[in-house]
Parts: structure tokens; sequence; C-alpha cells
């Protein structure tokens, strides 16, 4: 087994929520099996070459691509990412004392720029733009207080963290057994960079405490006298080793998808090879 192929009992758990195998044809290339093909997107993610550079014993390079791309329009990457999450909150692995955020920028290649909006639910900027560290996309990421990754989204590179707080937070959730949707932690934990009237007073409705402080040009409020609660507040550096975690897989610590799609699936790989090293453990 290469390094970043599947284990067994890794392929048990991703196998199921992967479409129905085909027969084979004699007609045409070689059908290659989905075991076989997620190796290879595997290798892609984590070596960070090119399609082209995919060594032949996963098969030709434009079968891999053309599965990941139908797989990611289809929605089956993020139904994996999902899925397993399910797993892993049903094992209760999932700690939902706090949710952190935060937002890093990624440099893009000149490969990731030029694409055409071709479908409805893509990004008109596919989410590339230009800030003070160049042209690139910007990640913005909510863990729970483990360091596990519940939500993505994406922008471009001068996009400021504040104005994707309420869209991270509304991507959390888990359906549980019962059938109960769960995304509400005590606390959420956040830097100085997401501090507004706006997030407090949403996350108080919906009773969850901030763990968020003060700019030093924030208006005196009741809010503002409240303490930070410091012992919770050094939690919110998991977020930080979750972006080191991902950013190991070169294919994110670059980004070379032209569509955010590509790109968002590029990052929930990602994150499943996480959720299946904590399974594993």
């Amino acid at each position: 087994m290469a390094r970043y192929d599947f284990p067994d009992d890794a392929w048990a758990l991703i196998s199921p929520l992967l479409p129905p195998e085909r027969g084979v044809s004699k007609a045409g290339r070689p059908y290659l099996e989905h075991r076989q093909v997620m190796n290879g997107i595997f290798w892609v993610l984590c070596s960070g070459a090119p399609w082209r550079d995919l060594p032949e014993r996963y098969g030709h390079w434009k079968t891999i691509y053309n599965r990941f791309n139908r797989w990611s329009k289809a929605g089956i990457i993020n139904c994996i990412f999902n899925k397993l999450l399910q797993i892993l909150d049903g094992k209760m692995l999932v700690d939902w004392d706090a949710i952190a955020l935060n937002g890093s920028n990624i440099r893009a290649l000149k490969a990731a720029a030029g694409a055409k909006k071709k479908h409805p639910d893509e990004l008109s900027c596919h989410g590339l733009g230009r800030s003070r560290g160049g042209f690139g996309t910007k990640i913005h990421l909510a863990t729970d207080s483990t360091g596990l990754p519940l939500s993505f989204c994406l922008s471009g590179g001068q996009a400021h963290e504040s104005r994707y707080a309420e869209t991270l937070l509304g991507r959390v959730g888990i359906i549980r057994q019962s059938g109960h949707l769960k995304s509400r932690p005590k606390a959420v934990l956040a830097d100085k960079g997401y501090s507004s009237q706006a997030l407090r007073n949403q996350l108080r409705i919906k009773g969850i405490k901030a763990v968020i402080p003060f700019k030093s040009n924030e208006k005196a409020s009741q809010d503002k006298r409240r303490k930070l609660d410091t012992r919770l507040y050094k939690k919110r550096n998991v977020v930080e080793r979750c972006f080191a975690k991902l950013k190991e897989h070169r294919r994110i610590a670059t980004r070379s998808e032209k569509t955010a799609r590509n790109y968002l699936s590029m990052l929930k790989l990602g994150a499943i090879r996480l959720f299946l090293k904590r399974l594993s453990n």
C-alpha cells in the first residue's frame, strides 16, 4: 500500500457513501474502481502535484480528475465530510463546549485564475482576490474545542474575517440519530478582528457565550465592562493548529483549483483525512 492510500478500515467507512460501481465495459478506457480513484485523489491532495503528474499505478490522470470533478459537483465529497462528522459526534469525539473561528490567506497559482462561472452554485469571483500577501484566497474555518474542522467558507484574500462569522456558524450542524440538529456550542472563541456588536447580539439571542476581546476603539457598553474569560480564550489556538494540519496537504497550502467549489472539496478531503485519523486512534 502506498503512503497516501486508504487502509481497509478507513475504506469500509467511505465506500458505502460513494456511487455504485459501474460494470466492466469492453469498449473505451478500462474502468477504475472507486478505491483506486480515491487513492489517486488523495495522492494529488497530499503531494500538491499537477493532475498530469499522477503516477500510472492510479490509472489515467484524466479519469481521476473527471471523477473528482463530478463528485465535487454532485456534493458527494460534502456528504462524506458530513457523515464522518456524524460518526465522530456519535462517538462523543466532537466537543461542543466551544467553537473557534479564524481565517487564513492562501496564495493562488496563476493556473487557479481565469475560470468562467458555469454553474449557479459557484462564487462569481471563485473566492479569489488581492490582499497584502498577493493574489489568493482566504479560508474561513470553524472548529470544535479539540480542533476538528466543522465548517468552511471561502472569500477573496482581501475580505475581512468578521464578515463571514455568521456564515461559518450557520454552516455548523450535525444531524444526530434522534433526528435532532446539533449546531449550538456553549461559547464562540475568536480574536478581536471578529469583535462587533451585531455578532455579540446574535450570539446572545441564541444563548451562546461570546469569548471575543474588544477592540481598543470600540465604544464602552455593558458587554465591554464584562471581563474576558481568559481561561476559555486560551483554547482558541486549536483553530490555528487545525490550519497547520490542513496545510500539510500541499494542494491546500497553495491553491491550484480554478473553481471555489473544487478548492472547497480539497479542503473537505483534507478534513476527511483528519477525521479518519481521529477515528483510528
